[in-house]
């Protein structure tokens, strides 16, 4: 049975090559203590062989005409739960009652940055993520400070995980074919997880990259003072004409913590 009507709303580009599929859970790691959340189950091709080697599976597709292929698959694998719902809109504290969580994924390119802020959010339940991305995508999480690709998503994926590439796809892997070529990254969970970081880590880190062709400073007087900006260049040794697109991913942290520690001194 094949798929009808596929949505171009929702971003579907269904992966068919069972080696490719093999692949990605051979990668992934997949072990019989794992608990994994399928983000995008689709027809289930990828589902199938994660429930071969999990512990459990959660599998999550929001498309409900999917139901032939999957509903199926419960009568095969007793390790298997299929949710139709929103990925976005489901707690990732509902599945991690047993161990901390493999997210896997063929994800729908439109999602691609809202769900990487959600890992970010709630990444107390999270070990790791295995996603096929837009090799687009794929670069700007993985560059490097000084590039055309390095930006507010590059830095804020490196400081809370490990980032791998380990493959590319090509287009005629996918049904339908998308018009760029796919990345299949591992995204694991830095030690620690750095706790210290709020949800106000994110949006200093955003803020700083609003004014790409400027100086950093620029960026910041839209919520600091000169002072500020003078004491926290000074700790970090910036140079005045920094811009944020030549920072490390770390030095983003210490700034935050500085400028946190800094508010609370003279609020005391």
């Amino acid at each position: 049975m094949e798929p009808r009507g596929l949505k171009k709303s929702l971003s579907q580009h269904l992966l068919k090559d069972e080696n490719v599929l093999r692949k990605i859970v051979r990668v992934s790691d997949v072990r019989g203590e794992d608990t994994v959340v399928e983000i995008g189950a689709g027809t289930g091709g990828l589902t199938r062989f994660l429930a071969e080697r999990a512990g459990i599976v959660y599998a999550i597709e929001i498309d409900e005409s999917f139901r032939p292929f999957l509903d199926p698959l419960r009568d095969d694998f007793e390790n298997l739960r299929i949710i139709y719902g929103d990925f976005l809109r489901i707690p990732l504290s509902s599945f991690a009652s047993r161990s901390p969580l493999k997210v896997v994924g063929n994800i729908p390119y439109r999602i691609t940055g809202p769900l990487i802020i959600k890992l970010i959010k709630e990444r107390t339940y999270v070990e790791s993520a295995f996603l096929t991305v837009q090799k687009e995508v794929g670069e700007r999480i993985k560059a490097s400070p000084r590039t055309k690709q390095y930006g507010s998503l590059s830095v804020l994926c490196q400081t809370f995980f490990e980032i791998k590439a380990h493959f590319r796809l090509k287009p005629h892997l996918f049904t339908p074919p998308p018009s760029v070529e796919s990345l299949f990254l591992a995204m694991r969970l830095k030690e620690g997880c750095d706790a210290d970081l709020d949800e106000g880590f994110l949006a200093f880190v955003r803020s700083c990259f609003q004014m790409r062709r400027r100086l950093l400073r620029h960026a910041l007087l839209r919520r600091l003072d000169e002072e500020t900006i003078t004491d926290l260049y000074s700790f970090m040794g910036f140079h005045s004409s920094v811009r944020a697109e030549e920072i490390e991913p770390k030095a983003f942290k210490e700034m935050y913590l500085f400028l946190t520690s800094y508010r609370s001194k003279k609020v005391s």
